[in-house]
């Protein structure tokens, strides 16, 4: 029976990589060619696969990913595959095409803002959604391990 379990799990640890591999890659192909269809593969796969496991395993800080997640596909969408960028110099050269430094696009609140350290809101919300779930994992395997907690008070 632990044989069968075992199998199960590793079974289920290479599927999980080989969606990630297939996320990156249309990632990566979005990123360097700015193409709507990549665009719109990338942020249909992404949404698809992060709101199966945020709503299956309740990770917490997962509403924040998923509107950060949410956010920048809907301000990329709207722009033709493409980020927009607020207040950022044009003669800035952005890393990849996926970026425009132009200033101009829809939704332009979404977009890279020069005012948040060339972050958008989408990325904030991540950061946030990040933060939320690291802080909850150390608390939780803080509270769980009794000898870190007598330690600490034995110090005070």
């Amino acid at each position: 029976m632990v044989g069968a379990e075992l199998n199960d799990r590793k079974e289920l640890t290479v599927k999980v990589y080989i969606k990630l591999a297939c996320v990156l890659c249309i990632g990566a192909l979005w990123r360097t060619t700015a193409n709507m269809a990549f665009c719109y593969l990338f942020w249909i796969t992404t949404l698809a696969w992060v709101v199966r496991y945020i709503i299956r395993a309740k990770v917490t800080g997962g509403l924040f990913v998923l509107l950060g997640i949410t956010c920048n596909a809907l301000v990329t969408s709207l722009n033709k595959g493409v980020m927009p960028s607020v207040g950022i110099p044009t003669t800035f050269q952005p890393a990849a095409p996926v970026w425009n430094v132009s200033g101009k696009g829809q939704w332009l609140t979404l977009a890279d803002q020069a005012a948040l350290y060339r972050f958008s809101i989408g990325d904030m919300f991540l950061i946030a959604g990040l933060l939320v779930f690291l802080i909850g994992t150390v608390v939780r395997l803080y509270s769980k391990n009794p000898h870190h907690r007598r330690s600490s008070l034995q110090r005070l």
